[in-house]
């Protein structure tokens, strides 16, 4: 296991079979430091039982900090 601070997203492009919009898809690999964090939040938090719902949490609360910074 490795101890870096790495993050790795692969970017994906996919189609919407019923509109035909194009959309991007990512994948987030879950390693070094990241996984430990958040092997620790699953583990002493009842809200989360796995890897997904943190990284929603932790997305959706991210960007409202960036558009609250964008407001000021």
């Amino acid at each position: 296991m490795s101890d870096e601070n790495v993050v790795t997203i692969l970017n994906e492009k996919f189609e919407n079979d019923k509109t035909g919009e194009k959309v991007q898809g990512l994948t987030i690999i879950v390693e070094g430091k990241l996984k430990q964090v958040m092997d620790i939040i699953v583990e002493k938090n009842e809200d989360y039982s796995n890897y997904t719902e943190v990284v929603r949490d932790a997305l959706f609360e991210g960007i409202n900090n960036i558009i609250n910074k964008i407001k000021k």
